[in-house]
């Protein structure tokens, strides 16, 4: 790990806090988008350190971002497109977007391939985990309708 880690996870809480203020957010709003945003850091810090895999550091941030965000839309009452927004800065592989065009510019064909992989990877490393949590979620969604009508049918009935 980087020895200067705390001031990481300190300057990505106050980069993602800015960006939500960007975005118009508020109050107790802001404050669950710093806590995941925090919280989102740590795990993909964790997770890449303890296999060596930014994928997968990535791909378990995100799905933490996914299921915060979709608790915070309902304890606030509000979409959850602004937390999983905020909360997703951390993820964001913008050191590989740059050097991928860094290298495109310089006419450097192989690095910039390579970096293009590697921001591909992390991309679909972010959209993987969105999409498991969505999956996830819809099936809770079912069964749960499924048992409330099973239980309000069987009441109306008698």
């Amino acid at each position: 790990m980087n020895p200067n880690i705390y001031a990481q996870f300190i300057s990505c809480t106050i980069a993602c806090i800015g960006f939500a203020i960007i975005f118009g957010v508020r109050g107790r709003k802001l404050i669950s988008c710093g806590v995941g945003s925090f919280i989102c850091f740590g795990i993909y810090v964790i997770v890449e350190h303890m296999t060596g895999s930014g994928f997968l550091g990535t791909m378990w941030a995100s799905i933490f971002v996914a299921a915060f965000a979709q608790v915070m839309a309902r304890v606030h009452k509000s979409p959850a497109t602004i937390f999983q927004a905020v909360c997703s800065f951390p993820m964001i592989p913008g050191n590989n977007l740059y050097y991928m065009m860094y290298y495109v510019v310089m006419d450097e064909s192989d690095p910039a391939k390579e970096q293009f992989v590697d921001l591909v990877l992390f991309c679909a490393a972010i959209a993987l985990g969105f999409i498991v949590v969505e999956i996830a979620n819809k099936y809770i969604t079912i069964f749960y309708r499924m048992l409330r009508h099973r239980a309000y049918g069987r009441m109306n009935r008698y």
